[in-house]
């Protein structure tokens, strides 16, 4: 019992931690595009 709540919260921790990730990811391309297009503006 316990250890089956030790892997499910585990799992949960990877999950929040390739969500987190993603999140990272796509604030930083966007970042990346909004700096290009002033850039281009300029």
């Amino acid at each position: 019992m316990e250890h089956g709540a030790r892997l499910s919260t585990s799992r949960v921790m990877a999950i929040a931690f390739i969500f987190m990730s993603v999140l990272i990811v796509l604030s930083l391309s966007v970042n990346l595009i909004q700096g290009v297009n002033n850039y281009r503006l300029q």
